[in-house]
């Protein structure tokens, strides 16, 4: 299950084109050059607003076959890493090639994230307890590095800011039905 941004809070101001990606805002940068990613948007409430249009235009997949020893892996892995650090005060690790894993607090987290990343046009998936991005050695800095970062900012803060606790509550009943049901095919079959 997952809880259509767009459809949880109304305003008139957002609602005439749901479809169009958001505009890419600028890049804030520190005094060392690096990226602010904690100081990128005035609020991540801007991010999150009405649910917002996807962050993207196209679907950002996973690159395939990626390069992991190439320094352009290296800076996208870091980049990213430290990006969901700044804005959502979450670890991101390497994974398989092409994909960065979180722990989540709970396996309901990590699925509603993983389902509220993908409307946001990133691809993302979920095992368990932990939500997995894309990363790849093609990853431009302004472009899906930046992508995969506000994706997480904005659904990470809707998930602590906006979400009702009773669908939190939800998602983690459904987590232990589903495992429950999980055992009992174990023993029946």
């Amino acid at each position: 299950m997952v809880l259509n941004l767009s459809k949880t809070h109304k305003n008139e101001t957002n609602l005439a084109n749901k479809a169009a990606p958001m505009p890419a805002g600028p890049i804030v940068y520190r005094e060392d050059g690096a990226i602010d990613w904690g100081n990128m948007w005035d609020s991540f409430c801007v991010l999150a607003l009405d649910g917002g249009p996807p962050h993207r235009g196209d679907f950002l997949q996973a690159q395939q076959n990626p390069d992991v020893t190439s320094k352009a892996y290296q800076f996208a892995v870091s980049e990213i890493t430290r990006g969901i650090w700044e804005v959502a005060a979450m670890t991101a690790v390497p994974a398989e090639p092409g994909w960065l894993q979180i722990e989540c607090d709970s396996a309901g987290q990590a699925r509603w994230l993983a389902e509220a990343i993908e409307e946001e046009n990133v691809q993302a998936r979920h095992e368990s307890n932990l939500l997995f991005v894309p990363v790849g050695d093609a990853f431009r800095l302004k472009q899906e590095i930046k992508n995969v970062i506000t994706a997480v900012a904005k659904t990470t803060h809707y998930w602590q800011e906006h979400l009702a606790v009773e669908v939190k509550h939800a998602l983690a009943i459904q987590d232990k039905l589903g495992g429950i049901w999980q055992k009992l095919k174990n023993v029946i079959g």
